[in-house]
């Protein structure tokens, strides 16, 4: 299975490579950006905030994904080594001690 999604992940960095390597006039910036000074023109500056953004909540969106399945992943991890258990609320409590 790891296998499978490293082969997928590579293929895909390679045809993303070999994409703007032989197409680059499509990642080139459009008429409206390219060469414009961002401090003179407002519609170049509310392009900017508006990719800024879409940057921002993208990252904060996909942050929060990653978040989530990295405590799903220690919590699968501390019942299945028999270091917590379980309550019929969903919380997990400590077998002895305190979590570490």
């Amino acid at each position: 299975m790891i296998g499978a999604v490293r082969r997928i992940t590579v293929s895909a960095a390679v045809l993303s490579l070999a994409w703007l390597v032989l197409l680059p006039y499509t990642a080139a910036a459009c008429e409206v950006c390219w060469g414009a000074n961002a401090t003179a023109n407002p519609t170049t500056q509310g392009i900017s905030m508006a990719m800024l953004l879409l940057i921002g909540v993208t990252g904060f969106v996909g942050g929060g994904v990653g978040a989530f399945f990295l405590r799903m992943r220690r919590r699968a991890r501390l019942l299945a080594r028999g270091e917590a258990v379980m309550t019929e609320e969903g919380e997990l409590r400590p077998v002895k001690g305190d979590f570490t």
